[in-house]
């Protein structure tokens, strides 16, 4: 029983680490903000869907951000987290 324990311990270990390993992280200045579709743009083009737990009106243009994301499979960026800061 202990060793079922041991190897169900690690199997999970690794699940969270693999799935920590899909996370990705972008900063840059933000040049557009589409409240409707809830996501926004970065000076490096790239664009971002916002959790429902960030409000896009809360964000502007020009501001600096950090963003955790996750890449889907269909290439679509969601964002995890949003921080902002003074770059």
């Amino acid at each position: 029983m202990r060793k079922l324990m041991v190897v169900a311990s690690t199997a999970a270990f690794l699940a969270v680490s693999a799935y920590g390993a899909l996370a990705a992280e972008a900063t840059g200045k933000i040049t557009s903000i589409d409240t409707t579709a809830k996501t926004v743009t970065l000076a490096s083009g790239e664009t971002f869907k916002l959790p429902s737990s960030v409000d896009a009106a809360s964000l502007q243009v020009g501001q600096n951000v950090t963003i955790q994301y996750d890449k889907g499979a269909n290439g679509e960026m969601t964002a995890t987290s949003v921080q902002t800061s003074n770059m």
